[in-house]
């Protein structure tokens, strides 16, 4: 079975992130799936996603470091395939070649600061594949030794120090920066929290390119050129 997963933990995102990536998933995915959401707040989301809870009263699990808890094996059975997105990734098109590449291999986004380096070789965990029951290190090492996350940014860098010897990347005209590469960064007013694009505009979508990806700000609904409004929804 082909699990499709996304991570809601805590009040960040509203539900509608959840139901518009569902929506999007059954537009551009043509085989035979599962979608499920890791939550805690279950409340406002559709009732054709599945909810696995997220585990309560645990002070080293927050934010993002909710992620590894997908990892553990007793989630799904032997043979499935995980397909892990983030909330903020607007699709465009069909996603089925990002399911049958590299069959049997962990496979992920090239981390999007490969734009300013093109030799960068690091995983960004905005969009991974992986055989279910396999790697699930990333969670037995984090439950066992909680302490250790400290010295790492975030749960991508977690992921790659475990594992780094095994993961491939998609390939980079499959999943893009919208600010970024989409986009330029030239374009954006502010800083941060209060980053903006200066102006409402139309770019044209490389053809190779399935998956819109967010990071940081500004956030999929503070963004209204068409190609998002029509395609996040």
């Amino acid at each position: 079975m082909l699990n499709v997963l996304c991570l809601k933990s805590g009040t960040k995102y509203p539900p509608e992130y959840v139901n518009k990536l569902y929506n999007m998933i059954q537009r551009h995915l043509t085989l035979p799936h599962r979608f499920i959401c890791f939550t805690e707040h279950p409340e406002g989301i559709v009732p054709e996603v599945e909810i696995i809870p997220l585990p309560q009263n645990k002070p080293h699990l927050q934010g993002w470091w909710f992620k590894p808890y997908i990892f553990k094996k007793d989630h799904f059975s032997e043979g499935d395939v995980n397909f892990y997105i983030d909330l903020d990734m607007v699709i465009v098109s069909n996603i089925d070649r990002l399911i049958d590449y590299l069959p049997g291999q962990f496979v992920g986004l090239r981390d999007v600061g490969r734009i300013f380096r093109p030799n960068y070789q690091k995983l960004g965990s905005a969009v991974v594949r992986w055989p279910a029951t396999k790697f699930s290190n990333v969670w037995d090492e984090f439950e066992n030794h909680p302490s250790t996350i400290k010295r790492f940014h975030g749960d991508q860098d977690w992921l790659w120090h475990l594992n780094n010897p095994h993961i491939k990347f998609f390939p980079d005209d499959w999943i893009r920066s919208y600010k970024w590469e989409i986009r330029s960064r030239n374009e954006l007013n502010g800083f941060g929290r209060n980053s903006t694009f200066k102006e409402i505009k139309d770019p044209p979508i490389p053809k190779d390119t399935s998956i819109l990806a967010f990071h940081g700000f500004p956030d999929v609904h503070d963004v209204l050129d068409p190609v998002i409004v029509n395609n996040w929804k």
